[in-house]
């Protein structure tokens, strides 16, 4: 079962990429090569669920955006933000 964050994440993907089923969504799936995503809307998606976890956007470098390239990557940095935050 995905933690709460996970699941966040997987939210907010879901309403990325509505052509594709839920259940075919997941925390392992590589956002560009699986979902394709690109780098904009990877930063659209890191966006929206920094504003949902309540995770400053500016606590990620360019570098470590564009480094998270699985939807668990996305969701293990924001919960190493959100201990840091809460």
């Amino acid at each position: 079962m995905p933690t709460e964050i996970e699941a966040l994440v997987l939210e907010h993907l879901e309403r990325v990429l509505p052509e594709v089923p839920p259940e075919g969504i997941g925390l392992d799936g590589d956002l560009v090569a699986d979902y394709g995503l690109s780098s904009l809307n990877r930063v659209l998606l890191l966006t929206s669920v920094c504003a949902a976890a309540d995770v400053d956007l500016g606590a990620f470098t360019a570098e470590q955006v564009a480094a998270l390239s699985t939807p668990r990557e996305v969701a293990d940095a924001l919960a190493g933000h959100a201990q840091k935050v809460g």
